[in-house]
């Protein structure tokens, strides 16, 4: 697992590399909760994280929430929080320490600790970008700037003990009329969309190939 995880990471890397002007994007979809009430189970795909580096020196977020939860949005719906590991060391600190260094919506924060930030039932993430009480949002869009980071930066799993699974991302998301009273919950997911995942996949075969010419006989 460890080894396929490094091989799509150093395809990403490969993607998310300058090359001239040409900007990369990746998208992962949410597809598990911790919720088991009705239809609200594991394996739909509840939202979709999209990372960007469209704009020179920055990582744009989009995390937007697909059908099966806003087709049943209620009073006040949106994303409570979104939290994510980075991988390998890095310069990114709490949204209040650096000026600059974060876009966030109105009222929202970054907070960049080792684990713990929790997300339940997904372990332990660095970073947790969340707004104060009802501040939600629905599509979320924040920005890390000039920090030197790329697309693949991001695909390292949560730590700990995650009862629902250790994933690359995990929202809180409320304000949704759910079955047996639900309205809120934590959604989590690491999956690449296709025909995305055949591509990682032919670039981990690329990359195996390419380490097994490389040893010395």
């Amino acid at each position: 697992m460890r080894r396929l995880l490094l091989l799509s990471v150093c395809l990403l890397v490969s993607l998310g590399a300058p090359q001239g002007a040409r900007a990369a994007s990746i998208s992962y979809l949410i597809d598990q909760t911790n919720i088991d009430a009705g239809a609200i189970v594991d394996g739909v795909n509840y939202a979709q994280v999209t990372i960007d580096d469209n704009t020179a020196g920055s990582i744009t977020f989009t995390v937007s929430i697909l059908s099966p939860l806003s087709s049943i949005a209620a009073s006040n719906f949106g994303i409570q929080d979104f939290a994510f590991d980075i991988v390998g060391s890095h310069p990114v600190q709490d949204s209040g320490n650096v000026a600059g260094q974060w876009t966030l919506p109105a009222g929202w924060s970054g907070n960049v600790a080792p684990p713990p930030n929790q997300a339940d039932g997904f372990g332990s993430f660095e970073v947790q970008v969340s707004g104060g009480g009802s501040n939600r949002q629905s599509p979320l869009v924040f920005r890390l700037n000039g920090t030197g980071l790329t697309i693949a930066s991001f695909a390292e799993t949560s730590t700990g003990g995650a009862g629902q699974g250790n994933v690359f991302f995990a929202t809180h998301i409320a304000g949704f009329s759910g079955p047996n009273g639900t309205d809120s919950g934590y959604f989590g997911g690491s999956k690449v969309p296709e025909p995305a995942t055949l591509v990682l996949a032919l670039g981990a075969l690329g990359l195996c190939a390419l380490r097994s010419r490389a040893r010395p006989a």
